[in-house]
């Protein structure tokens, strides 16, 4: 399967230098191939959930590479809804980047985008995404929505792109301070992005239907609250692109009810899962999935497993769906990306006892800015609450850093520390 994708990904880097789009069909074949495959043959130990989510995700990217004339490039922590009651199709910049990196493609468009101006040390999902955008494999979308929040990478990529692609571009900017003026200033943005949307599309976003597509974010959100104390007890057997997975569906495609039934579906199974056992890790940041070595530790390992990942569990809020604007104000604002990495931090300590976790890897992105210049402070509030804190350094998509052993090496013995201290033969 490997020599698959890597001549897949090949192919793609190698056709769009000369037909871009026909690289973009190829790419959309592929993925519709993909999703086939996840839902007729999922994987031996791979749950409901996780193919559910695995699908869920794979058809949001397949939508705006087939319609993207229906199709509106959203930031990771925007809210979703208003699109969704819109029909269109959000179209997810870090989610390609991912997915470009999964296929193997990324090296062409890093390339690209570097030669073009951007900078080593930018964001290595962003680099991919403007390398695929401006060499034709990304379609043109209607507009594009984004908040300032958490990457300061959205400062530049989505203004790049909005004037790239020539078209509107519509930003929500969150206020450092988490608070309740912030969620007002937040909210009265979220109306505003609204009118905007109405405006571009030329049809309404009715709040009746808001309100039920906020009040199943709410409900999902909860149900998977609900989950992540379940699973203090249980063991779920996973792998690191199943915690990717999650994230995009509890973000860009949360409102929907595939995210409720799939929160759902985890409760379901969580709730019929053997007692824990082995070595229980909380995951800080995005998960480098494409290194070998290192998901041999991790994945479907009874031993080991990862029982939560920030990247999940950062905004789940508590909010009144009747006033919609509001809800979606405060999950932003009140994300734990919000404000001083304290606040991050403070949030891990909190999932990794919920979850009771053994360990903590605090996983430095390289280019995140915010996970690099909290990561001592980090080790250092989470050991302090007594839980060991391994810092991981590398990068979740850019294979051309490689230091794969090294990763794998440092999580094992991270790992045989761990089961030590619980007194597990090593």
């Amino acid at each position: 399967m490997a020599d698959i994708v890597t001549h897949f990904g090949e192919i793609i880097q190698k056709e769009c230098r000369k037909n871009p789009l026909l690289a973009r069909r190829m790419l959309r074949f592929g993925y519709r191939a993909k999703k086939l495959q996840l839902m007729a043959a999922p994987g031996k130990y791979t749950t409901k959930a996780a193919q559910m989510a695995a699908v869920q995700t794979m058809t949001s990217m397949i939508a705006p590479l087939a319609h993207p004339e229906r199709a509106a490039m959203a930031s990771l922590f925007l809210p979703c809804e208003p699109l969704q009651v819109a029909g269109l199709y959000p179209y997810s910049c870090e989610g390609f980047g991912c997915f470009l990196s999964g296929t193997q493609a990324e090296q062409e468009f890093l390339h690209y985008a570097e030669s073009e101006g951007l900078p080593e040390t930018f964001c290595s999902y962003h680099k991919i995404f403007i390398g695929a955008a401006e060499k034709g494999l990304m379609p043109k979308p209607r507009f594009i929505l984004n908040t300032t929040l958490a990457c300061d990478a959205n400062l530049l990529t989505f203004r790049r792109l909005a004037e790239f692609f020539q078209v509107p571009q519509f930003v929500v900017e969150v206020p450092y301070q988490p608070d309740e003026y912030a969620v007002r200033y937040v909210a009265d943005q979220l109306r505003e992005m609204v009118r905007f949307v109405e405006k571009q599309t030329g049809q309404s976003i009715p709040e009746e239907r808001l309100r039920e597509a906020v009040s199943r974010s709410q409900n999902s959100m909860e149900q998977f609250d609900q989950y992540m104390t379940l699973r203090a007890d249980k063991k779920i057997l996973g792998e690191l692109t199943g915690e990717m997975f999650s994230a995009f569906t509890l973000h860009t495609l949360l409102g929907t009810p595939e995210t409720e039934a799939y929160t759902r579906q985890c409760l379901a199974e969580i709730q019929k899962a053997p007692p824990a056992s082995g070595v229980r890790l909380l995951w800080m940041h995005t998960t480098p999935f494409w290194v070998e070595p290192l998901r041999r530790v991790t994945d479907f390992n009874q031993d080991v497993q990862v029982v939560g990942c920030d990247m999940c569990f950062e905004g789940l809020v508590k909010a009144d769906p009747n006033d919609p604007y509001d809800a979606m104000a405060r999950r932003v604002v009140y994300s734990a990306f919000n404000g001083p990495v304290e606040r991050r931090i403070q949030r891990g300590i909190a999932a990794a006892r919920q979850v009771k976790a053994d360990g903590v890897v605090w996983f430095c992105h390289w280019g995140c800015k915010h996970t690099l210049g909290g990561a001592q402070l980090a080790k250092e509030q989470f050991e302090a609450a007594g839980l060991p804190c391994l810092v991981l350094d590398g990068d979740g998509c850019d294979r051309s850093h490689g230091g794969e052993g090294q990763l794998a090496t440092r999580m094992d013995a991270f790992v045989e520390m761990l089961r030590a201290e619980k007194g597990e033969k090593v």
